[in-house]
């Protein structure tokens, strides 16, 4: 029986990127929290609740929920990064001296995990938000403008945003010098229009950020927060999202021409081959992201979803079971588990995976948790 695993893409898509629709009142921090312990094994509940306690400035509570998050979805972005913002926000200043004078040095004994939770972050969602920069960030001349743009942004203006960061945009710009414009006005109108789906608008800001950082080293010292490595895999996820797939593949081999580690860059060109129906070359990417970061336990889970949707059960079991030893909070894993052992003619281990899958699986999985009470019928239960 192959009814729903048709739902395997979009489970899985859904489970690492979804965010909640807009309201018109925000939920309370009590409303959040009983969510998250209602719906005990969905990182997104938790997600919600954490970033709610970090805009009330509580970081210590809200890194708490932010590793249970990622401990049932080592892949979900958003709760990667604030994390990373999280530790930023234990960084301390110790006075020291040097010579006769007096400095603050910077001390961060999390450096290394918020580096790695960033890049984590980042390779799995390039456009994962990574937090408006501070006034000090700014350029002191455009401050009075950026500022408000920016207030509009998080808003969610994204008109009224993009127009503010288009007048310093506008006002920077030179007949034969473009490199005056700052960092931050380029990346946010980019993102203004990513939010309303204006891909050649996006793709345009990007590829001039992009040639900023090549032409002038002094944008570095402005909030900028993206490598030219970066950038361009940021504009080919872009071309992705338009569907324009083979400019998309292009851009992302040529980066893997470069980077052989680069792990996201094999995981977005599966996505791409799933989307085609080339099933067995997403299946080869997700073995070389695999291989690329084989320290990634969590990248089992994509190769599993896909194997299952190639047909290739008895891998995809292998593979996702390897997975569940490590996150075993995550229910999609024991719905994509039962759903193989179905196709495999095994009920006894359909039934199991499917009943476990049940037992901790979130509320807005409401599809597969239909499919899986019909399975288990069909299965005699």
């Amino acid at each position: 029986m192959r009814t729903g695993v048709a739902l395997t893409a979009a489970f899985v898509l859904s489970a690492a990127s979804a965010s909640s629709p807009a309201q018109v009142k925000p939920p309370s921090l009590g409303e959040l929290e009983a969510r998250a312990r209602a719906d005990s094994n969905d990182p997104q509940a938790y997600f919600e609740w954490a970033n709610a306690l970090a805009k009330d400035g509580r970081y210590v509570v809200a890194e708490g929920v932010l590793r249970t998050a990622v401990q049932i979805d080592p892949q979900y972005a958003p709760a990667l990064m604030l994390l990373a913002r999280a530790n930023d926000s234990k960084v301390t200043g110790l006075l020291a001296v040097s010579g006769r004078r007096i400095v603050i040095m910077r001390v961060d004994p999390q450096a290394g995990e918020t580096a790695l939770l960033r890049r984590r972050a980042f390779l799995i969602d390039p456009l994962v938000e990574v937090g408006t920069p501070s006034r000090e960030q700014l350029p002191t001349k455009w401050r009075g403008t950026l500022g408000p743009a920016l207030q509009e942004y998080e808003a969610a203006h994204w008109a009224q945003a993009a127009a503010g960061f288009q007048t310093v945009i506008a006002r920077t710009v030179r007949p034969t010098d473009s490199t005056k414009v700052p960092p931050v006005a380029l990346w946010y109108r980019a993102g203004c229009a990513l939010k309303v789906n204006e891909y050649d608008t996006a793709i345009h800001y990007l590829q001039w950020l992009h040639r900023l950082r090549m032409q002038d080293s002094a944008s570095e010292r402005n909030w900028n927060p993206f490598a030219g490595e970066e950038l361009r895999y940021v504009i080919a996820y872009v071309h992705q999202l338009a569907g324009r797939w083979d400019e998309a593949i292009m851009r992302y081999q040529e980066l893997l021409e470069q980077n052989l580690g680069l792990d996201g860059a094999h995981t977005h060109l599966a996505e791409i081959y799933e989307a085609q129906g080339r099933l067995n070359d997403a299946v080869w990417e997700r073995v070389r992201a695999i291989q690329s970061n084989p320290d990634a336990t969590s990248l089992y889970f994509n190769l599993g979803a896909t194997l299952v949707a190639a047909g290739r059960y008895e891998e995809a079991v292998a593979s996702l079971k390897k997975y569940v030893d490590s996150y075993p909070r995550d229910a999609r894993a024991f719905y994509l588990i039962g759903a193989s052992y179905m196709n495999l003619g095994n009920s006894a281990s359909a039934q199991t995976a499917l009943k476990s899958f049940l037992a901790m699986a979130p509320s807005r999985y409401a599809a597969q948790i239909e499919d899986a009470n019909r399975r288990l019928t069909t299965l005699g239960n």
